[in-house]
């Protein structure tokens, strides 16, 4: 259409080319739009048939119906809809037997006879048209690649991207890492060469770690510990020109759960992050917070594939930025209301997207294994492998966090939401804690009795306000007409 509506700008109203080229608007197949000619004396010749046209088919049609149905049965049909049946059927056919090519060969024959003027502005639109049609062709391929299990681009490439991501985190953003995965942890030996489904916490804001650290650590490196590695990341960062294909030469795929599958089906390990948009939106730099989904998909995952649940934590990741209060609002709404969220963080010199200077951990925990494979686990087993899930990041994050986070926040612990679940004590010391050294018991158990302390105090308080507010109110009212019962005296 395109095309067509280009060569007819060229023809500039003249004849010349109107005997060979038919002036159309639907090229393919739109019935509503009517052709018109492309000169008066073509324009007569069409009204006449046009006339003719109209007589004959409404003649026919009546002839018809009449030998078909009985008088009372037969039902006028406008004059209009009548004769605009057969050139109906005739414009379907000619714009079935139209296509590009067609168009293309008009638009060429239309430019030999254009000005140089029109030439020249001719070819641009026709460059700027193919390079928008390019662009739409390799964002389709990049978004069918995304879901797919193969490997993207080259392997070198892949690696100078990584570390010059790393490079530039360094120097200009002032961000370093200190990562278990790029050390190759002790413990982190007897995973080399099995398939786990390793699962990152927390989220993040802007997911600093996971991009900078993790994929430099070298899922396209042979020599790392993580190579082959896949990670799963929102399917809409996928939409995001020269994004996505860093995204893809650094083994990220999107974050569905067919795709998921498929990378386990196909013996890939996958980086996953539970929380997910909810724990983005939500994150605090003064408070450690790890959510989880309602069904637990990740744990059923493991369990349906047999593979073990590596939990990995990201010490730092919530203070590189500071959230103001109308920022999360702002969230918040956007992501009701149009189902995205964008959250804003402010850094340094209280410049947003610009992070604080600070140098994150990232911590390996040891394996949860998950038994064999069972395409259909109960809840029973699901819930179980959760707890053990729990346990072990609960002790992966008090192993590290007087180190590796700031006091203040360190001293709040780390708060573990079962979306869904908020109001169940599902994370009671005596269900969570087992197996655990007394010491770290005791320390669990006095978190556990201050959170509680704190909640009985938040609704004392909750009480107290709804119980002083109608006193209030009356209190108030009462010195509003006695201030007033002077005034309305001196005006009786």
């Amino acid at each position: 259409l395109a095309l067509h509506v280009l060569a007819r700008w060229l023809l500039g109203g003249s004849n010349r080319l109107s005997a060979a080229m038919e002036c159309r608007v639907g090229s393919w197949g739109s019935d509503m739009l009517h052709s018109w000619p492309c000169s008066p004396t073509a324009g007569a010749e069409e009204g006449l048939s046009l006339a003719s046209t109209r007589a004959s088919s409404s003649e026919s049609i009546i002839n018809i119906a009449s030998e078909n149905k009985a008088p009372s049965q037969l039902q006028p049909q406008p004059l209009l809809q009548v004769a605009e049946q057969p050139r109906r059927q005739q414009r379907q056919q000619n714009s079935a037997s139209r296509g590009v090519a067609s168009e293309l060969a008009t638009l060429l024959r239309s430019l030999a006879g254009a000005s140089p003027a029109k030439r020249r502005t001719a070819a641009a639109a026709l460059a700027v048209g193919l390079a928008a049609l390019a662009a739409w062709a390799w964002a389709r391929h990049v978004r069918r690649a995304a879901r797919s299990p193969a490997k993207w681009g080259r392997g070198r490439l892949a690696v100078l991207a990584s570390a010059a991501l790393a490079a530039g985190a360094r120097r200009l953003l002032g961000v370093t890492a200190r990562s278990e995965v790029a050390d190759r942890a002790p413990h982190l030996e007897a995973l080399e060469g099995r398939q786990v489904l390793a699962c990152w916490h927390p989220h993040g804001l802007y997911v600093v770690a996971p991009l900078l650290f993790h994929s430099s650590a070298g899922p396209r490196h042979q020599g790392s510990g993580i190579y082959g590695f896949f990670t799963a990341v929102a399917s809409a960062c996928f939409h995001l020109p020269v994004f996505r294909e860093l995204l893809m030469l650094f083994n990220c795929r999107a974050a569905d759960r067919d795709v998921i599958e498929e990378l386990l089906g196909a013996g890939r390990s996958v980086f996953v992050c539970p929380g997910g948009i909810h724990e983005q939106l939500e994150t605090d730099p003064g408070q450690e917070r790890v959510f989880f989904p309602p069904n637990l998909g990740f744990v059923r995952q493991a369990i349906k594939h047999g593979v073990p649940l590596v939990p990995t934590y990201n010490f730092g990741e919530n203070q590189l930025y500071d959230i103001p209060a109308w920022s999360r609002g702002v969230s918040q709404w956007l992501r009701r209301t149009f189902g995205v969220g964008l959250p804003l963080g402010f850094g340094r010199f209280g410049l947003p997207f610009l992070p604080h200077r600070k140098q994150l951990s990232i911590r390996v925990g040891r394996a949860v294994e998950v038994g064999a494979a069972d395409a259909h686990p109960t809840d029973e087993r699901v819930h179980e492998t959760f707890h053990s899930y729990c346990v072990e990041l609960r002790q992966l994050f008090d192993e590290h966090k007087a180190t590796d986070l700031p006091p203040e926040v360190a001293a709040r612990g780390l708060q573990l939401i079962w979306r869904g679940h908020e109001g169940e004590e599902w994370e009671q010391e005596h269900s969570w804690a087992e197996g655990l050294p007394e010491a770290v018991q005791q320390q669990h158990q006095q978190q556990h009795q201050q959170q509680q302390q704190q909640k009985q105090h938040v609704q004392q308080l909750q009480q107290l306000q709804q119980l002083r507010q109608p006193r209030w109110d009356a209190s108030l009212a009462a010195s509003s007409a006695a201030a007033a019962a002077p005034l309305v005296r001196s005006r009786l």
